[in-house]
C-alpha cells in the first residue's frame, strides 16, 4: 500500500518520506468510563420490620431468667427450711389449771345452787314474819316456826353475796354471748327478788302501825301489802324461769 501511494505521489499521513524522520504516533489516552455512570454504593441492611422489633423485644435475655430462677431457689429453700424448724419445734404445752381453780362449770354449778335455795326461801311468808320481826323488836321468837323463819332469813345476806359472786363469775367465764346472758338474767332476777321481800316486809311493818280504828288507812295498808305480795310472786316467777333458763347452760 505503501508502494501505491507513492507512485500516486502521496505519502499515507503520518510516514515520513524517504530520507525524512519518522513522525511519532502518540499512543491513545486511556479510556475512561462514560459519563453518569458510578460505582454501586455499599448495599445496606434492609430495615427492621415493627413486627420484628416486637418480636425481639418479648425476648428474655439469659441474665434475666438466671436472676428469676434464682430468686424462686431462693424462696423455695426459705420454705423447707421454716417447714422443718415448725417440725422440729415442740408444740407449746397447755398452762397447768393450779390445783383447785374453779372452771366456768364450777361457777355455774355453784352460783345455780345457791340461788335455788333463795327462790325457796324468799317467799311471801318469809316477808311477812320479817315484817312483823320488826315491829315486835325481835328476829328470833320462841315459837319453832319463827325460830326456823330466824335461821332462814340469817343466811339471806351470806347466801345473797355468794350466790350473785359465783353467778357473776360464771358470766365472766361464759363461752359465747348467749351463755353470758342468761346467767346474767338469773343475776337480775335474784336481785330483783330479794328487793321485792323487803319491800313485801316493809309494808307489813307499816300495817302493823296503823291504828285499829282507823279504818281508810286500814284500808290503804293492805292495799300496799296487797301490791307488795304481788310484786314479789312476779319477781319469784321471773326468778324461777330464769334457773330453769340457767339449767340448760351448765
Amino acid at each position: 500500500m505503501i508502494l501505491g501511494a507513492c507512485v500516486n505521489g502521496e505519502l499515507p499521513e503520518g510516514t515520513a518520506a524517504p530520507g525524512e524522520p519518522g513522525t511519532t504516533v502518540e499512543a491513545p489516552e486511556p479510556t475512561e468510563a462514560p459519563p453518569g455512570t458510578e460505582s454501586p454504593d455499599t448495599t445496606a441492611a434492609p430495615p427492621v420490620t415493627e413486627a420484628q422489633a416486637e418480636g425481639e423485644g418479648e425476648g428474655i435475655s439469659p441474665e434475666a431468667l438466671y436472676i428469676g430462677l434464682g430468686i424462686l431457689l431462693l424462696f423455695l429453700v426459705i420454705g423447707w427450711l421454716m417447714g422443718r424448724s415448725r417440725k422440729r419445734a415442740p408444740a407449746p404445752a397447755a398452762a397447768p389449771t393450779p390445783a383447785g381453780a374453779k372452771t366456768y362449770g364450777d361457777y355455774v354449778r355453784d352460783g345455780y345452787s345457791e340461788a335455788r335455795w333463795l327462790f325457796d326461801a324468799l317467799t311471801d311468808e318469809l316477808a311477812l314474819w320479817r315484817g312483823n320481826a320488826l315491829f315486835d323488836d325481835r328476829t328470833a321468837p320462841e315459837d319453832s316456826a319463827g325460830t326456823s323463819m330466824a335461821d332462814r332469813w340469817a343466811q339471806i345476806d351470806s347466801r345473797m353475796n355468794n350466790a350473785t359472786d359465783q353467778l357473776y363469775r360464771a358470766e365472766a367465764a361464759a363461752p359465747d354471748q348467749a351463755t353470758a346472758a342468761t346467767v346474767r338474767q338469773t343475776v337480775d332476777a335474784l336481785n330483783a327478788t330479794r328487793t321485792a321481800v323487803d319491800g313485801r316486809a316493809e309494808a307489813r311493818f307499816n300495817t302493823r302501825g296503823v291504828a285499829a280504828d282507823d279504818q281508810h288507812a286500814l284500808a290503804q295498808a293492805a292495799e300496799r301489802e296487797r301490791l307488795a305480795s304481788s310484786t314479789l310472786a312476779e319477781a319469784r316467777r321471773t326468778l324461777n324461769d330464769a334457773l330453769i333458763a340457767m339449767s340448760g347452760v351448765s
